[in-house]
């Protein structure tokens, strides 16, 4: 009996799996194959891996492992199976990537420039591709030696890439204090160390296993949260805000808004004395203030309350506030409220009556002002009208004196022109006698009417 064989051609890209009671094989093309009936055949096709792509292969008789890079076109052998077919990992020049063998734990850091080609029982730890930390004046990295356990400071300035035994941190930026900043720092023994803004190292790296301190002081309006965090102090001026009661001597619960302006002076006393700062201050403050508004009545307490407030706290000198490195500049009544509502509406009308008293003061003053301003105006005018008056007189007195010395002058001309054989008395005559003429021309000139008397002209009736 002939047994005719099958043929199968085979491209390049191709080749057939053979399998017969013996044994497997593969036959890669191009080329032609005669396959017996017996066996058993698979054609299949090769794996193209592009320059950036490997396929993880594992072989079913060993359980071996392995990788195949690209470029290439792979053909499986007869015993291996396909895995994944994975992209390299590309890395630039200042990144990195860490790898573990899940079969020894072994770490291996790859850097770039490179493409990665992890090994099919390694793993990428750290989430994949890093960039590795750019170490300069105002950056460190605080790194962990994972054989030794210790913490180290790098400061070097470089691309920091740790090492496989070395894990990061943290990355640490310098501190850099202003002049009017101080920090407190605590070391790896728990010992204190104040660092300013005044000093000439006034920016540094934290040590390794050392940690600025961070206070917790007491914030909100009545200083009853501990929710104002602190790590640099201001040593400027500042304010805060309490509200708390009080009783006056006459009984009356009153709600007070107090204003504290206070500052720091003595960072040191006030680390080894309190952790909440504002919040003694307050507490204190709000002690001496009831006991100095319970020995006063309410009528008294509202015509001076800043003065009442202020002796009680800042004029009295307590050292409680030095004790805790703080000094109290000033303190302010912000508010006064009556905790009774009835009495809250009593203390309100006498408030707006005493505002209206007040506004009527204010405006009976701008009236009166208004009114001294009118009389001075008046005056003023009186006496600008009576310096009018006065260059008037003077101006005419001026104008008689001068017609009178012409008219002197003319006498004196006349005088002059007569006969020096005359008397005086008959100059003065004949003077006359030309005024009369002069005065009988004007008065014939015009409509006036001019009556004689017999007297005037020396006339008399006689009878013949």
């Amino acid at each position: 009996m002939m047994i005719i064989p099958w043929i199968f051609f085979l491209k390049e890209h191709e080749q057939l799996l053979l399998e017969s009671f013996t044994r497997r094989w593969t036959v890669e093309g191009p080329r032609a194959v005669f396959v017996l009936p017996w066996q058993r055949v698979k054609r299949r096709g090769g794996i193209t891996l592009g320059p950036t792509e490997y396929l993880c292969v594992s072989d079913t008789l060993s359980g071996e492992t392995h990788n195949e890079i690209g470029p290439q076109l792979y053909f499986l052998q007869a015993d291996e199976e396909i895995g994944e077919q994975l992209a390299a990992i590309p890395l630039k020049h200042n990144q990195y990537v860490r790898l573990m063998d899940n079969r020894s734990g072994v770490i291996r850091v790859e850097r770039g420039e490179a493409s990665v080609y992890p090994e099919p029982t390694e793993k990428v730890l750290d989430g994949g591709v890093q960039d590795g930390v750019n170490i300069d004046e105002h950056t460190a990295v605080l790194v962990r030696d994972t054989e030794s356990g210790q913490l180290a400071l790098v400061t070097e300035p470089q691309v920091f890439i740790p090492a496989p035994n070395q894990e990061i941190v943290e990355v640490r930026e310098r501190i850099r204090l202003e002049d009017h900043e101080m920090v407190v720092v605590k070391d790896k023994f728990g010992k204190y160390t104040v660092r300013r803004g005044s000093d000439e190292e006034r920016a540094f790296f934290l040590a390794p296993y050392a940690e600025m301190v961070t206070f917790h002081w007491s914030t909100g309006i009545h200083k009853d949260q501990r929710a104002l965090h602190i790590s640099r102090i201001d040593l400027r001026p500042k304010f805060m805000w309490y509200e708390f009661e009080a009783r006056t001597q006459d009984n009356v619960e009153l709600v007070l808004g107090i204003t504290f302006f206070w500052r720091i002076v003595d960072v040191e006393a006030m680390v080894s004395v309190t952790d909440d700062t504002p919040g003694d201050i307050c507490s204190h403050a709000r002690s001496a203030i009831i006991q100095s508004v319970s020995q006063v009545t309410l009528e008294q307490f509202l015509a001076a309350f800043n003065g009442v407030v202020r002796a009680a706290v800042v004029e009295a000198k307590d050292a409680f506030y030095a004790e805790r490195g703080v000094e109290l500049n000033a303190v302010e009544v912000r508010s006064i409220a009556c905790k009774d509502p009835d009495t809250q509406s009593v203390l309100q009308e006498i408030i707006r009556e005493t505002t209206d008293r007040i506004n009527r003061l204010q405006k009976q003053e701008s009236e009166n002002e208004v009114k001294l301003r009118q009389i001075q105006g008046e005056i003023e005018a009186e006496e600008m009208t009576g310096r009018l008056l006065e260059t008037r007189r003077e101006n005419v007195r001026t104008a008689a004196r001068m017609e009178g010395e012409g008219e002197a002058v003319r006498v004196q001309a006349f005088f002059d022109g007569l006969d020096s054989g005359l008397s005086p008395a008959d100059k003065v005559a004949i003077f006359n006698t030309l005024r009369k003429q002069e005065a009988i021309e004007a008065l014939s000139a015009g409509t006036a009417q001019l009556y004689f008397t017999p007297a005037d002209v020396d006339l008399s009736i006689e009878t013949r």
